[in-house]
């Protein structure tokens, strides 16, 4: 078919000047040809339409990625990044408690990297993360295993708050410390500990941990699992109780790999036997975890733990009678505190604490940045450089709360194989900062509370030592906040008025240190006493 002008017949040729235009179609004296049939238009029009698309596709793209490349080198945008680059308690959103989060801080939350795993492809809205149970690694062919671990001294009272610390190893004075210093406070709740096994204790502990085993009514109870573990030096050697590294301590105070046997069923034999541990051996900062989990069970959901170091703890109140003025609906993240609403006690939150950060963040510890990226590489290290260092030796909750966070950190062995000692630090700043914990908690009705140095229940002073605590006004001078003289207060929080309930890594300091020292002597005394 020919195409035809508007009467029917071939137009005539037009001669246009070098200003004018030809629109399709259209022929000049130069391109008068043969008659253009309508397929013929068609293809040379969309071939011509195609060519103009690609290179304004080309155009684009060359100007996104300059853009980009300009945002993510831009001093500015880091340091928005470093503001707004922190997780948000969506569990208080979900229930109404607080507004929803504007679109663009949502925006700045994604480009900052937080949580891309979990983000789903239709919109990029955090999905919940799952941990598996730390029993789920047992295998089974038939019947669930179950938890058959039994306490050696003791046993649980459900209710109870609890204070639960590895404490494998120690002589006489540590566990007097830590014991006592918290009896001293009026606590009578259980203390759940992990110690040696029976013939490698050293002197005196075995009947320390026996008689407060058997202690009854309102009374501070001792609840000790005397464990034997299978540990091999980083060459593969395993120690024994006879070899020199073995002498009381099959672990090598921490600094060996070991397995933990018969945690578990194996579902053999009405599900009674004993199953092998099915993890490789790891070392037993991070092995405690299981036990964390396995203890947090015994206890209604009710009940508060408390899970603390046992070696550098000192207790000048009872930790589960202290709420900070300051934190109290408030989450604290870095240096950005997002409001909550007010919580009950009783409602299930999981209590973090910060090293302090004018001393050290992520970035400045090698030992912190050495174990995240060790774990989970270079660039989640370079995500978490500026946090402040969150400490796993000290964490707090309810039960439930506690459970959950117990098998997260166990999840994290069990994902990264990290087998350094320390990496348990890392894995609990990056479930925090980047892992999901947050969401995960928010599924279960949880919240997270994170207490800047020297603002909440346990006060971390590692970060500190670069001066004496005394001459950055950290030790008392034996006043309270209303001016009476009460010599057994030793550190103040930074209000310099409330007592700090739990002193952590108190031997960083040597003023502090020998003061404990000779507390720790006449507890010592006064305790073997009262045996007589």
């Amino acid at each position: 078919m020919q195409w035809h002008g508007e009467n029917g017949t071939v137009p005539t040729t037009t001669t246009h000047n070098a200003h004018s235009s030809c629109h399709l179609p259209c022929r000049t004296a130069t391109n008068m040809k043969e008659p253009v049939n309508d397929a013929q238009l068609r293809r040379s029009f969309k071939n011509k339409t195609l060519q103009n698309s690609l290179f304004a596709s080309y155009v684009l793209a060359l100007i996104l990625l300059v853009s980009s490349h300009r945002a993510l080198y831009s001093p500015a945008n880091k340091e928005d990044d470093k503001l707004l680059s922190v997780p948000f308690p969506r569990r208080q959103a979900a229930k109404g408690g607080l507004p929803p989060v504007p679109d663009v801080v949502k925006q700045k939350l994604d480009n900052g990297g937080h949580n891309d795993r979990n983000n789903d492809a239709s919109g990029g809205a955090a999905s919940t993360p799952s941990f598996p149970l730390p029993s789920d690694a047992v295998p089974s062919e038939s019947v669930s295993p179950e938890i058959i671990l039994q306490p050696t001294y003791g046993s649980h009272r459900p209710r109870q708050n609890a204070v639960f610390a590895f404490a494998e190893g120690y002589d006489l004075n540590v566990y007097v410390t830590f014991i006592e210093s918290l009896k001293n406070t009026g606590y009578t709740g259980d203390v759940v500990l992990s110690v040696s096994y029976i013939e490698g204790m050293k002197s005196g502990v075995k009947d320390y941990l026996e008689w407060y085993s058997q202690q009854q009514g309102d009374s501070l109870r001792v609840i000790s699992y005397a464990l034997t573990w299978e540990c091999y030096k980083k060459s593969g050697v395993r120690i024994l109780p006879t070899n020199k590294e073995g002498r009381g301590s099959t672990t090598n105070h921490g600094f060996s790999d070991c397995k933990m046997h018969g945690l578990y069923s194996d579902g053999k034999d009405n599900n009674l036997s004993r199953a092998e541990d099915p993890r490789e051996a790891r070392p037993v900062a991070t092995a405690r975890y299981e036990l964390y989990w396995i203890w947090s069970k015994q206890y209604h959901e009710n009940s508060s733990i408390l899970i603390i170091d046992a070696r550098d703890a000192y207790f000048q109140s009872n930790p589960f009678n202290f709420r900070s003025s300051h934190d109290v609906g408030h989450v604290h993240l870095g240096d950005v505190h997002l409001q909550m609403n007010q919580q009950s006690y009783e409602e299930c939150t999981l209590d973090l604490f910060e090293e302090n950060y004018e001393a050290v963040n992520i970035a400045k510890s090698q030992f912190n940045s050495r174990w995240i990226k060790t774990a989970y590489g270079q660039q989640t290290l370079k995500k978490l450089s500026l946090k402040p260092v969150i400490c796993s030796g000290s964490t707090m909750g309810t039960q439930t709360a506690i459970e959950l966070y117990s098998v997260a950190m166990v999840a994290q062995f069990d994902k990264t194989k990290c087998k350094q000692v320390g990496c348990d630090q890392g894995f609990h700043n990056y479930l925090f900062y980047e892992g999901g914990l947050e969401q995960y908690l928010a599924s279960h009705s949880c919240t997270i509370n994170v207490h800047k140095q020297g603002d909440g229940t346990v006060n971390n002073l590692a970060a500190m030592r670069n001066s004496p605590l005394r001459s950055q006004g950290v030790l008392s001078n034996g006043k309270t906040r209303n001016g009476a003289i009460d010599d057994t207060i030793i550190v103040f929080n930074h209000d310099k008025s409330t007592p700090s309930p739990v002193l952590h890594q108190f031997d960083r300091d040597n003023e502090l240190k020998g003061i404990i020292r000779k507390r720790t002597s006449e507890m010592v005394t006064q305790w073997k006493l009262s045996r007589t």
